[in-house]
């Protein structure tokens, strides 16, 4: 098999908010076009309608937010509201919330599609079901911290994949690492481990390089995919993290991280191809 990424997510709905305008159809059309997974957190409207929202409110991404919709959970907020908030750029206005259930007919109709959802606040029963009715559990990874929460999505979805995020201090995300380790990552088939910025160091994260690299190890043993979440990166911090062998990524800058992947795996064509 040739070298090259796995897989790799585009972190809050396709374009992290960075690239467009998160939790908007746009953004997961962005997000599979460029090769990727769309990540979709999940919240539910008053009327009971499951929506792509990474914040409990609306006042971080909203254009123009109407004052009675100001601070106010989308748990409280009907779904004929929410479809009156803009929460696009000035470049690309009139942007909306998208239902879950569009995304999953989008992935019926696209088999070659797939898509993250991490757990944020409605009952994953309810979760699974829907993704069940459309038929579409393979093509969804299930993302959340919580190990039980994990194993009662395989449980409800069992073509489903469920992916442990790992967070936090350094220290914290090795002992994460063990207790999963410990129990054989039963009920997780992904894990990702959070690469946050430690300054001053020629290695940028503050998760040791040697760490990542034994934890890919252990994870490929054991037939679970290793990725990382590295918050921030230039070229030199990709490419060192390419290094050390991992392939699977989540990112808030797609673009920029499929044109240095594109120079890294050209540059190791050519080096090949030189020691021939």
């Amino acid at each position: 098999m040739e070298d090259g990424i796995i897989l790799w997510e585009a972190h809050r709905a396709g374009a992290g908010g960075t690239e467009l305008p998160e939790s908007c159809l746009a953004a997961f059309e962005y997000g599979w076009g460029l090769g990727g997974r769309p990540e979709a957190d999940v919240n539910v409207t008053s009327d009971g309608v499951m929506v792509s929202l990474h914040d409990s409110t609306l006042d971080r991404i909203a254009r123009n937010l109407p004052e009675h919709l100001k601070g106010r959970p989308v748990s409280e907020i009907s779904w004929a509201e929410l479809q009156t908030v803009d929460v696009g750029w000035d470049e690309f206005p009139d942007q909306h919330i998208t239902p879950l259930e569009t995304l999953f007919a989008i992935l019926k109709d696209h088999p070659e599609r797939n898509m993250v959802i991490d757990y944020k606040r409605v009952k994953v029963s309810q979760l699974a079901e829907v993704i069940n009715r459309f038929g579409v559990a393979g093509q969804i990874t299930f993302a959340s911290n919580d190990r039980g929460l994990l194993r009662e999505f395989k449980q409800c979805a069992p073509a489903g994949r469920t992916k442990n995020w790992l967070g936090g201090p350094a220290e914290a995300i090795r002992e994460k690492f063990a207790v999963l380790q410990q129990e054989n990552f039963r009920g997780i088939t992904e894990v990702q481990l959070h690469l946050n910025d430690a300054p001053g160091q020629q290695w940028r994260y503050a998760l040791d390089p040697e760490f990542v690299a034994e934890a890919l190890r252990i994870t490929g043993e054991n037939g679970v995919l290793l990725q990382v979440l590295p918050w921030k990166f230039e070229k030199a911090d990709l490419d060192a993290i390419l290094d050390l062998g991992v392939r699977s990524f989540a990112v808030d800058y797609p673009n920029k991280f499929k044109k240095i992947c594109a120079v890294y795996f050209a540059g190791q064509v050519m080096k090949d191809q030189a020691e021939r």
